[in-house]
């Protein structure tokens, strides 16, 4: 089995930065102003808010096993069998056409499999994803 972690952006990082500051910036006021029910329900969203971005930066990646791909982003995953890849198509940009992303970055791969399923995936070397998948089938169309 073969796990391909998920390339990060530069433009990402910053945005998850971003976030984190402005999160910890309106917890503060909470945790300075005790007044109750509401402090632990912003302490609370907040908090649920960051494991779940962090969770995400830390484990998307991607594994093919057994004629299967499963991707996973934070508490997000699935898979797909690769008998089913249609297509695999470079994309480069901040705006991607599909629904699924599990991807932390904007230069990826949007692959399409059954007859109008389509997922984004950003594998940090490309090439090795693309011949694996190759390897267990070959009929995929690289555009």
């Amino acid at each position: 089995m073969k796990v391909y972690k998920s390339k990060k952006s530069k433009r990402l990082n910053v945005i998850f930065i971003l976030t984190f500051i402005i999160i910890i910036g309106v917890t503060i006021p909470a945790l300075l102003n005790d007044i109750g029910n509401e402090f632990y329900i912003v302490v609370g969203i907040n908090l649920l808010t960051l494991l779940l971005l962090l969770s995400i930066i830390l484990k998307t990646e991607y594994r093919i096993k057994n004629n299967q791909l499963y991707w996973q982003s934070g508490p997000f995953y699935g898979k797909i069998d690769i008998k089913t890849i249609i297509k695999i198509k470079h994309h480069d940009g901040i705006f991607v056409p599909t629904v699924w992303k599990p991807a932390l970055s904007q230069v990826g791969l949007i692959i399409t499999y059954n007859k109008y399923d389509d997922i984004y995936l950003s594998p940090q070397n490309e090439a090795d994803f693309i011949v694996q998948l190759l390897e267990i089938n070959p009929t995929i169309e690289i555009i």
